[in-house]
């Protein structure tokens, strides 16, 4: 396998002529504004002749490659990034990462194929991109962008990142911190419950307002404000399979089968796939696509949870007692002898 290193500038070349036609239909697809993509000029990362270009905000796509990173950055000042992608909703920000696998996929060689997927604007695309830290062997390409109004614009890709999980963090700038009150009594003495545990009414104080659900939901929230348990749990591979039809089929039957055999299903060509995760449960509807060479599947519908799982029974106290009067048998049944028949 070739190095993620300014050596495989010609392999990068090669693959974005190969896949700009791809590439660019689902920038149509994702944004409603049609482009052509071409190759540009390629070879070793220079920090001093980017920074110009890249200084402000942007469009920031993270490809993960093993432990490091290759970037493809959209500065705004292309006119390519609609309003909506700065504050995206649920919706949009599953466009933006759709969006950033297919260009992986196309745009990418194969010996580098990403395995993972992000994009978010950033305020600042250089300080970005000088926070995930570019190797000293580092390589860039740019991408010529042809618009519909026949201008052409010039967006980068950059690899390899060292510390690739650092280009969408958002950059630091001065806060004021406020600490919160300390929680005070709303009585001299404040009621005890218990073993003289203080009653939570009897303070007053944000320290003790619990947050509901509802009050989380209009906060922003990442992977990153996440706790570590479950940022590692989100890193566990499972299976996602695209099912294409089912059938029963008598034993008799399969044991028939031979080279050439036909099983019709009860399923149009032209109806979508069911997406499966961990072989078991449904979570989306799809339809096939073509991915440059790849047979790939694009989400038409995501299925709730309510509609994936299936409630679990709640059995009734009592329904496990054992019956007192049943015998018990602890260990090994005794053997009777059968000389007493």
């Amino acid at each position: 396998m070739a190095d993620l290193n300014s050596s495989a500038v010609n392999s990068f070349i090669e693959t974005v002529t190969n896949g700009a036609g791809e590439a660019a239909s689902a920038f149509a697809r994702t944004f409603d504004t049609t482009i052509t993509i071409q190759p540009g000029e390629g070879g070793e990362f220079q920090s001093d002749v980017l920074s110009p270009k890249l200084t402000g905000k942007g469009l920031a796509m993270l490809l993960m490659v093993g432990g490091q990173g290759i970037a493809i950055l959209i500065p705004e000042s292309t006119g390519l990034i609609p309003e909506w992608c700065n504050h995206p909703d649920a919706t949009g920000k599953s466009k933006l990462s759709t969006f950033a696998q297919e260009w992986g996929m196309n745009l990418v060689p194969e010996d580098f194929f990403p395995e993972d997927f992000q994009a978010a604007v950033i305020q600042n695309l250089m300080q970005g991109l000088e926070q995930s830290q570019p190797a000293w062997e580092s390589a860039s390409l740019e991408l010529l962008i042809g618009k519909p109004d026949g201008s052409s614009v010039s967006i980068y890709m950059i690899w390899p990142l060292m510390e690739p999980n650092q280009l969408l963090l958002e950059q630091s700038q001065t806060t004021e911190t406020t600490l919160p009150e300390p929680p005070t009594f709303n009585n001299n003495k404040p009621n005890l419950i218990g073993d003289g545990v203080p009653e939570l009414s009897s303070f007053s104080g944000t320290n003790f307002e619990t947050p509901s659900f509802d009050n989380l939901q209009g906060k922003h929230r990442s992977v990153d404000d996440l706790p570590g348990f479950s940022r590692s749990v989100l890193k566990i591979k499972i299976p996602v399979a695209a099912v294409l039809a089912r059938a029963q089929k008598s034993i008799k039957t399969i044991l028939e089968l031979g080279v050439g055999s036909v099983i019709q299903f009860d399923k149009s060509c032209d109806d979508f796939l069911e997406v499966e995760v961990g072989q078991s449960v449904t979570v989306a509807t799809a339809e096939a696509v073509k991915v440059g060479d790849k047979f790939g599947f694009r989400i038409h519908s995501i299925l709730l949870p309510e509609e994936r799982f299936r409630k679990v029974e709640v059995r009734h106290e009592g329904d496990y007692r054992i019956k007192r009067d049943s015998p018990q048998i602890i260990g090994k049944a005794p053997i009777q002898s059968l000389d007493k028949h």
